[in-house]
């Protein structure tokens, strides 16, 4: 299963929770600042990513979607 994760930049407050949960250490933090002032949080390889929104769930603000790419 593949897919990626849809991060909303401008509402991430930078809290790098998701960062630690992803299981394959695709997360990390922005090298520039958001409109709120922070780094924020970037998926820095997306052919990594299981679909397992382990990011989107521990997210306490919810400003990540991951997405479900169709196998064809």
């Amino acid at each position: 299963m593949r897919g990626k994760p849809i991060i909303d930049t401008d509402k991430c407050k930078g809290c790098e929770l998701c960062n630690g949960v992803c299981p394959v250490n695709i997360m990390s933090m922005s090298k520039t600042f958001n409109k709120q002032g922070v780094l924020y949080s970037v998926c820095i390889d997306e052919e990594k990513c299981t679909v397992c929104r382990a990011c989107a769930i521990i997210c306490p603000d919810m400003v990540i979607e991951v997405i479900k790419y169709e196998q064809g």
